[in-house]
């Protein structure tokens, strides 16, 4: 039970009061992660996953009602709570699995850590990370809960981590229903990750080092960002704003802001770019934030697709990956467009979707052959589709015919690389085109959209 001054302290004090009392729930990349013995090397595809899913990889947070909910109960802030909250469920819970799965490695059932000692060591790692210049007296020998409740230099720690998250997680001007982020909020996680991956079991080296490689990754992303809106030799007022605000949510010092600003008031070339940073999970951000901003400034999108292959040769991605990040962006807006306030009504990102749609849809009428073969010798999905034909399916069943139907998808090359979690733009298309008389629109809950 939570004290009587529970609502008098501070949100991120009640958080980790809550995350004492109730262990994480792995989400789905995270369960097969624990179930591999070898799952350290999939450190990186694991948390790609999360972060693209949860929408933290866009700066464009998915809050679930009950996320919303917990934001709630801890008294977060009201605005920013869900936005907030997402982050350090985030944040918390994969430096935990990972902690746990690099130091279970190197002890012995008997050295059993208990989970809030794990916990504690966790929020030690965050606190050191995010003030690395402050210094806090924290005995690790006492119970979580208890110094949550008693140590004073704890809750000045962790008042003053408040204070920044607000500043470098959540934007100015959007609740958690708006669905904005700061942009550069998965590089803060992500090398926080690097360095507590670093000191998972040694003893705590300075995070110096991974804090600027943050700042550079921030300030090549900007220039990069540039050379995206200079790609036509042309920088409308609205590029130009949405750049100037990238630039003020990298969160670097003022003369590196203003170096930056002189900068792209001149045109920003492919040759002027830097690609330091070249790892999978990496050069996948990269991208699919240049993606992004091709439609947030809400100009013709495709004038500058190519600069994007460009610069998604340099960074090691292959033609078809680039083609599946174009792929993976606008399933993710399109499963979660309803929520995305910012998007409404832009004429770039309506153009982005229609061709997609266009696209996904020609490729499955053409394997339209393969598909059918695959179902046919699929015996479940054909028993499904038959009984479909003569009384509708409960919703369990459609849920398996979903499945199945991007399981057959993913066997066949063509369209593998559209096969992604959700299936937002694929299904709806194979549940158009697929024969009247294999799935009747009976089938369907709702109407599907117009392509």
């Amino acid at each position: 039970m939570f004290s009587l001054n529970f609502r008098k302290s501070s949100w991120l004090n009640r958080y980790l009061h809550y995350r004492a009392e109730t262990p994480f729930t792995l989400t789905e990349a995270y369960l097969e992660f624990v179930e591999d013995e070898s799952g350290v090397g999939k450190f990186e595809n694991c948390l790609y996953s999360e972060v693209k899913e949860n929408g933290i990889l866009f700066g464009c947070p998915v809050i679930s009602p009950s996320l919303q909910d917990v934001a709630k109960k801890l008294y977060f802030p009201r605005q920013q709570g869900g936005t907030i909250l997402l982050f350090l469920e985030t944040l918390f819970s994969v430096a935990f699995i990972e902690n746990q799965s690099l130091t279970s490695k190197s002890v012995d059932e008997k050295d059993y850590i208990p989970h809030q000692t794990r916990l504690l060591k966790i929020v030690l790692l965050v606190l050191k990370y995010h003030l690395p210049d402050s210094y806090f007296r924290i005995p690790q020998d006492v119970p979580l809960q208890d110094l949550l409740d008693e140590n004073e230099s704890l809750n000045g720690a962790l008042q003053k981590l408040e204070l920044l998250l607000l500043d470098t997680v959540t934007l100015q001007g959007y609740s958690s229903l708006g669905n904005r982020q700061n942009n550069f909020a998965f590089a803060k996680l992500y090398f926080f990750l690097l360095w507590a991956r670093e000191n998972a079991e040694t003893d705590v080296s300075a995070p110096e080092k991974y804090l600027v490689l943050d700042r550079q990754l921030r300030e090549e992303m900007i220039i990069m960002f540039a050379a995206l809106i200079w790609a036509d030799d042309f920088v409308a007022d609205t590029e130009q704003q949405v750049i100037e605000k990238y630039i003020e949510q990298t969160g670097l010092k003022e003369l590196k802001v203003k170096e930056l600003i002189r900068m792209i008031r001149e045109p920003v070339k492919i040759s002027d770019l830097h690609y330091s940073f070249t790892t999978v999970i990496i050069s996948n951000y990269l991208v699919e934030q240049l993606i992004l901003l091709s439609l947030i400034n809400n100009q013709e999108a495709w004038q500058e697709r190519e600069l994007i292959e460009k610069i998604s040769l340099h960074l090691g991605l292959s033609h078809e990956k680039l083609e599946q990040l174009y792929y993976s962006v606008a399933d993710f807006f399109y499963v979660h467009n309803e929520r995305l306030e910012f998007l409404k009504n832009n004429a770039a990102f309506t153009q982005f979707q229609d061709y997609m749609n266009d696209k996904v849809l020609k490729l499955v009428k053409k394997n339209m052959a393969n598909i059918m073969t695959e179902v046919k010798e699929t015996k479940k999905l054909s028993e499904l589709l038959l009984k479909a034909t003569t009384q509708p399916l409960t919703s369990h069943e459609k849920q398996k015919v979903q499945e199945q139907l991007m399981d057959i998808v993913r066997s066949i090359p063509a369209l593998a690389i559209f096969a992604l979690p959700g299936g937002g733009i694929l299904l709806p298309v194979l549940i158009k085109v697929l024969p009247f008389n294999i799935l009747p629109s009976s089938f369907q809950d709702e109407p599907v959209p117009s392509l």
